[in-house]
């Protein structure tokens, strides 16, 4: 049995967010790389490793949850959430997406620094289409979870997190009360060393 160890990224989260894990992981981006039903399809045909999914990644991962919890020895959440606006008004998805028809690369650029992240990157065009895909994507979309497969599950959660709020992560950990339940003194990005 071989390893797969994926790393299912958020919203823009591209691989230079996380470099070292870009190399060791099999790298998804959703929407702008892989499609919902890519990713599914590659979490159903996993076996064995460590599975990290980060904000609009972990939201898919738990989508999916009883069918991806036997395909993987390790699973992390980073900033998970069952539904987005949940824990933030849809408004603020409304404003994102006007915001990228007007200017996408500064608008990712302003979410990659409320995130934390301190560097700077520069967006293709091409990855336009997919970046409104998600954001569209956020509005709806809604995961059912269980406790399955919680001793084998690390939730970890920047206490000072603007995108997604704090109680999201403490929400799932209810359902999964045998997970490891971590808060760190970082925003929703989490530098890639501490979670390894």
């Amino acid at each position: 049995m071989s390893d797969d160890n994926l790393f299912v990224s958020d919203w823009a989260g591209y691989p230079e967010l996380f470099p070292n894990l870009a190399d060791e992981y099999e790298f998804m981006l959703p929407f702008v790389r892989h499609s919902e039903g890519e990713i599914f399809e590659r979490l159903d045909g996993a076996r064995g490793g460590t599975l990290m999914a980060w904000g609009i990644g972990a939201h898919i991962v738990l989508k999916r949850w009883n069918r991806v919890v036997p395909n993987f020895d390790r699973i992390v959440l980073i900033a998970p959430f069952l539904a987005f606006t949940d824990y933030a008004s849809e408004k603020v998805v409304r404003h994102m997406i006007r915001n990228m028809r007007q200017d996408a690369q500064q608008e990712v650029r302003l979410f990659h620094k409320k995130c934390g992240f301190p560097g700077k990157l520069t967006i293709p065009e091409r990855d336009f289409e997919g970046l409104f895909a998600g954001l569209e994507y956020l509005r709806s979309s809604r995961a059912m979870p269980s406790h399955m497969g919680a001793e084998k599950t690390t939730i970890i959660h920047g206490e000072h997190d603007r995108i997604v709020n704090l109680h999201a992560s403490e929400d799932i950990w209810e359902i999964m009360p045998k997970a490891t339940y971590t808060a760190l003194p970082y925003g929703h990005w989490i530098p890639e060393a501490e979670l390894g």
